[in-house]
């Protein structure tokens, strides 16, 4: 793992969204990558079903390297029986992390896969420092930070967070003229969840 210049180690993560996509993110130097199946996750066109999890996991750890699941959606009743046994297989299969959003996922995973590190979602909108004391007191090891924050507040969260508390940025951004995440009209146009138009609509205003 990679170090900045202040000594402090980096972790490089990549999305990946396929078995064959994960491979590649190695080889080419990611230092972690996080996965998520279609069905309960916001990778929505991702070739990932229950057994690739598996198949990921297995490699990634067999050569020194990380995984971090995604259950980032903001869930349905209807969902939860899913997401209840994707937690079970997890928790089994000793992934480094499960990334979430929604307070009712958050709970089942400490439920049902009570010894998997909680990563809050960039989807959780974090921009604060009280904000990340919160998700701290809820379990949370991990916060990707929400993409629209800005330096000043990032300085502050990392000056003063607890020092056990873990923080991701993305380094890049997203073109989107909304708070990231929240896009209700994203849900009016697409008609479907999770299947954001952005590339078609804010890209272009």
């Amino acid at each position: 793992m990679r170090k900045n210049k202040y000594g402090k180690e980096i972790e490089l993560l990549a999305p990946a969204g396929s078995y064959e996509k994960a491979i590649i993110a190695f080889k080419y130097g990611a230092d972690a990558i996080y996965i998520g199946t279609p069905k309960i996750s916001l990778r929505t066109k991702a070739k990932i079903e229950q057994e690739d999890l598996e198949k990921v996991v297995t490699y990634a750890h067999s050569h020194g390297k990380k995984v971090y699941a995604a259950i980032n959606i903001y869930a349905d009743d209807d969902q939860y029986e899913d997401i209840i046994e994707q937690c079970k297989m997890l928790e089994k299969l000793k992934v480094d992390g499960i990334i979430a959003a929604d307070g009712g996922i958050i709970e089942t995973i400490k439920e049902y896969a009570p010894s998997i590190p909680i990563n809050i979602s960039t989807q959780a909108n974090t921009i604060s420092l009280p904000a990340c004391k919160f998700w701290k007191n809820n379990g949370a090891k991990r916060v990707i930070l929400g993409r629209e924050i800005n330096i000043e507040n990032l300085k502050k969260i990392m000056k003063d967070k607890d020092d056990d508390l873990e923080v991701e940025i993305f380094i890049h951004r997203s073109n989107m003229f909304f708070i990231f995440g929240k896009m209700l009209f994203k849900r009016f146009y697409s008609r479907k969840r999770s299947k954001c138009k952005q590339r078609k609509m804010c890209t272009t205003l």
